[in-house]
């Protein structure tokens, strides 16, 4: 049963994330079982597959700790959407479940000195299909999209749920930083 897989799947989650603080080692540690996940998908639903329109994407919770603490959502893309270059503030992991989403990682040029001000450089892109893993620490910045004509999903673990961080979402064209927009979110039924 799908709840059953997505609940053992939390439990290592835990076990990973109550014995390491390190957010690289934690990284490190989560990625197999990610991988564990892309391999057996018996635990996706069709409604994970349903997004905003207006959004673009659809955020599904599988899971979220009382205390924010570790947070699992399925993330699909909808055909020519994405969002905009933007930070964490939490260590987090992506692992392509279905289709084809690009991840763009950004370098910061400036030394975040000037308020609303951030010089972005695109430093590398990486198509995260099926079972490809992205990670990310606390102060990388990426933005996501879909230049596929199908729907793309993928599964999601933060080590802390970035809704209740101050993360910032960058415009590299006019260098520009402001705080991250608000995602509309459903949580899966049990």
């Amino acid at each position: 049963m799908s709840s059953g897989l997505i609940a053992e799947f939390v439990s290592e989650l835990k076990s990973i994330t109550v014995m390491e603080i390190d957010p690289a080692e934690v990284l490190e540690r989560v990625t197999p079982v990610m991988k564990k996940m892309a391999k057996d998908t018996s635990w996706v639903r069709p409604e994970f597959y349903e997004a905003d329109e207006d959004q673009g994407f659809g955020i599904t919770i599988l899971n979220e700790e009382d205390d924010h603490s570790l947070l699992v959502e399925a993330i699909c893309w909808l055909p020519g959407k994405g969002v905009a270059p933007h930070d964490h503030q939490t260590w987090g992991i992506v692992v392509g479940i279905d289709g084809v989403e690009i991840n763009v990682d950004w370098d910061r040029m400036d030394d975040g000195g000037k308020p609303g001000f951030a010089d972005l450089k695109k430093a590398r892109e990486t198509s995260v299909e099926h079972g490809v893993i992205v990670s990310f620490m606390p102060d990388d910045i990426h933005s996501v999209r879909n230049d596929a004509e199908t729907t793309s999903l993928s599964l999601h673990v933060y080590g802390v749920t970035p809704s209740t961080l101050p993360r910032s979402e960058f415009d590299p064209i006019n260098k520009t930083q402001k705080p991250c927009p608000q995602r509309k979110r459903t949580v899966a039924a049990e």
